[in-house]
């Protein structure tokens, strides 16, 4: 077929070299339906609460268990990758998300579409731990970053469209819609994928047997960890997860977390083929691109999740400015981050990443000074677009510093880790959110009185939750400049 010829060379003995742009309309479509699914439900959420009958407690597990599935299973699809085939695991995802997402559709009950979102997360898992994996075993070293650059562009277009597409389908169709539009795509893509990408067998000698303890280990202290702020996050609600022992159990959820991790970190050194090798974080620009990833996200939640309440509640826009505002964040970061991307092999991926943490950090303190309940949109706008290109500085560069880090054989591993470090951010960060915003309101609503809602409890409360997490993004930007040298450009 000349269209495979074309897009498909063999170099002798050399693994296939796949145009760029062709290999990304196959793993793109993976990294879309992946993307759009953690943030067009979020419109549909009061909707879907008030069909169902279902308190506002009860409807926030429509996103976690989407989030908290790919934290446990994100690892696990990236080394299954590695041991077998990071096309055919990716193709089992997209296969899995496409299902539970015909599933979700016909749900009645919140319990039904809590379990079906679990399934989509399993299936959306396949897809994150492997396509990045799949990028970088048919790309050069060269083009790589342009590559992994275009993969950003994918995910920051699937996250501006999910609320815009997710407000359209939920008021023209209904709700159920959100789920039923991955259908198609995922029958596309399933086909696509076959008939591009070539086999991706194992790069070791000799399949390795999955390390199923491992594997539990992790994923129990995962989702414990990230269960514990959300409990936690319910603390000050008038009817708290669990009564007026919310906080006991969100700290023995925490403890119990800290000793399912110690024994995985004991597990993992002893057992003869772990899930995940330890010896990896002894790779400083491994270790450091992966935590710093983490904190990236949780300056990101801030605009995403929290800004938005702030400008409906306080600044009274509605729903569709609301979106057009926060819409800054993600055309920023898709255009900033191709070019980040274009140039993270020309210049030392740490210099790029320090410097757009830098940028975010004094966006969050930007945001302490100017937002008021007076603030003007254009202001809001501003802060919205100077954190997307902050973020699309980090992302492609960091992304293409952990992966170039790994060892070939271990890139589906790495990717799973990379993917991993998303989730947990956007977990965290909305838990850590939650929990500090609402900490501040009640302080603020003692000392000045009225509703936690009103300006004078509100706003304070908004600039506290900044000032915050601007320090935890001072704290990754500095982390993030002592990631070590990028061995690339210092070889002679």
């Amino acid at each position: 077929m000349f269209f495979m010829d074309a897009a498909i060379k063999n170099n002798n003995n050399s693994k296939p070299q796949i145009k760029i742009w062709v290999l990304i309309s196959a793993t793109g479509l993976g990294a879309f339906l992946a993307s759009i699914d953690g943030t067009i439900v979020f419109i549909g959420l009061k909707t879907i609460r008030d069909s169902l009958g279902v308190s506002q407690n009860a409807i926030q597990w429509i996103i976690l268990s989407y989030l908290l599935t790919m934290i446990a299973f994100t690892t696990i699809a990236g080394d299954l990758g590695d041991r077998f085939s990071n096309k055919l695991v990716f193709q089992i995802g997209m296969g899995i998300f496409t299902l539970a997402s015909f599933l979700c559709f016909f749900a009645k009950t919140l319990l039904a579409l809590i379990l079906f979102r679990v399934l989509q997360g399993i299936g959306a898992t396949g897809l994150v731990a492997n396509g990045m994996a799949i990028i970088t075993r048919f790309t050069t070293q060269k083009k790589r970053g342009l590559a992994i650059g275009l993969n950003a562009l994918i995910i920051a277009i699937a996250i501006s469209l999910g609320p815009i597409l997710g407000g359209i389908l939920t008021m023209y169709a209904g709700w159920e819609w959100i789920f039923m539009i991955n259908v198609p795509i995922g029958i596309a893509g399933l086909l696509w994928v076959q008939h591009i990408i070539p086999p991706t067998p194992p790069l070791e000698e000799q399949r390795r047997k999955a390390d199923v303890m491992g594997s539990t280990f992790l994923a129990t202290f995962l989702f414990l960890m990230v269960f514990s702020f959300s409990i936690f996050a319910s603390v000050f609600d008038e009817e708290p997860l669990f009564g007026n022992y919310t906080a006991m159990w969100s700290g023995v959820c925490l403890g119990i977390s800290i000793l399912f991790l110690t024994a995985f970190i004991l597990w993992e050194r002893k057992t003869e083929q772990p899930l995940v090798d330890l010896s990896m974080f002894k790779n400083r620009r491994f270790a450091v691109g992966i935590f710093s990833g983490v904190f990236a996200y949780l300056g990101l939640i801030v605009i995403m999740f929290q800004l938005p309440f702030f400008v409906q509640e306080i600044l009274h826009l509605s729903q569709v400015k609301t979106g057009l505002v926060i819409l800054g964040t993600p055309i920023a970061m898709a255009t900033t981050a191709v070019i980040s991307g274009y140039f993270s092999h020309r210049i030392d991926t740490k210099y790029i990443t320090t410097f757009g943490l830098g940028i975010m950090t004094l966006s969050l303190v930007f945001g302490t000074i100017f937002i008021t309940d007076v603030v003007k949109n254009w202001v809001i706008v501003i802060l919205a677009v100077i954190v997307g290109i902050a973020l699309g500085l980090f992302i492609a560069p960091n992304n293409t510093s952990v992966m170039s880090s790994a060892p070939e054989n271990k890139l589906g591993v790495a990717n799973g880790m990379l993917s991993l470090s998303t989730n947990v951010g956007f977990s965290l960060g909305t838990a850590l959110a939650t929990a500090v915003f609402v900490y501040s309101q009640n302080f603020f609503q003692k000392k000045n009185g009225g509703n936690l809602s009103d300006v004078v409890n509100y706003v304070p409360a908004m600039k506290v939750l900044l000032c915050v997490f601007a320090v935890f993004m001072l704290l990754s930007t500095v982390f993030s400049y002592f990631r070590g040298p990028d061995p690339f450009k210092t070889k002679t």
